[in-house]
């Protein structure tokens, strides 16, 4: 029992002796420079993007002239739209089936892209797919 009471006392001292002073913060001896992180415009970003691609006909893409993962331009009218992905016809020769799939993962402002449209598209070359049609990875599609 005196065991037990020479405990609670012991506790008891402890908890009034407790530091309840607020503590202060560290300081630094050395100097810090207090920058806001500067963040580029979104047309700033857009503009180089678009600035380090090559415009390519669609004959370039079909018989592998343009390497895989290069930035490239293609120009041309959405002949369909299915599920995120735009058929894109070659701009300059419309009569033939020649087209481009296109993945949409537009990073610029979001316009609704319908049939019969006349694309700029900024993108990634992907290769071709299992259908032997070149595919780009669209990163800004500009309605023309």
């Amino acid at each position: 029992m005196k065991k037990l009471f020479a405990m609670m006392i012991t506790a008891a001292i402890l908890a009034a002796c407790s530091n309840d002073e607020p503590k202060k913060p560290i300081e630094s001896t050395e100097s810090v420079e207090e920058t806001a992180p500067v963040e580029p415009a979104s047309d700033e970003v857009e503009n180089g993007l678009k600035a380090d691609t090559v415009e390519h006909e669609y004959a370039a893409f079909a018989d592998d002239q343009v390497p895989v993962n290069s930035k490239v331009k293609f120009l041309g009218t959405v002949t369909a739209v299915n599920e995120g992905t735009l058929t894109v016809q070659n701009k300059t020769d419309k009569s033939s089936d020649e087209i481009i799939y296109v993945k949409d993962i537009r990073l610029g402002e979001r316009t609704d892209i319908l049939e019969d449209f006349d694309v700029s598209v900024y993108g990634t070359y992907e290769g071709k797919d299992d259908e032997d049609v070149p595919v780009i990875k669209g990163i800004f599609i500009d309605v023309d």
